[in-house]
């Protein structure tokens, strides 16, 4: 009777194991990581407004580097790749103020960094 119990609990732990990082509430970026968005707002600053941009990052420390971005949140549209230890990529007229550009590491699923358009709120 245990031997169901357990196969159940180890089923279940391995289901939560496979669950997408959390979405960050700040940005962030982990050791040997940078991102950088040009420009990094709106040029005029109002939450409606939507604007070009050059998403730029790179990754240290990694012999082969295989990144992804993602937008909005982990499980969101992948918006690039790459397997070069820096990389860019320039946006369509579809950035606004707030919206995330998440980094992912694609061999281990970790959340590299998160950068977010901004500033928000607008000053």
């Amino acid at each position: 009777m245990r031997f169901p119990i357990f196969a159940v609990t180890v089923l279940a732990l391995a289901a939560c194991s496979n669950a997408p990082p959390a979405m960050p509430t700040q940005p962030f970026t982990k050791p040997g990581v940078s991102m950088k968005l040009d420009p990094p707002s709106a040029p005029d600053c109002k939450p409606n407004t939507v604007y070009r941009g050059m998403l730029e990052w790179s990754v240290s420390g990694v012999d082969t580097p295989k990144t992804e971005v993602r937008m909005e949140t982990p499980e969101g549209s992948i918006f690039a790749r790459s397997n070069d230890h820096k990389a860019h990529a320039e946006t369509g007229d579809w950035i606004k103020p707030g919206m995330w550009f998440l980094l992912f590491n694609r061999k281990s699923g970790e959340m590299l960094g998160a950068l977010q358009a901004g500033p928000t709120p607008c000053p």
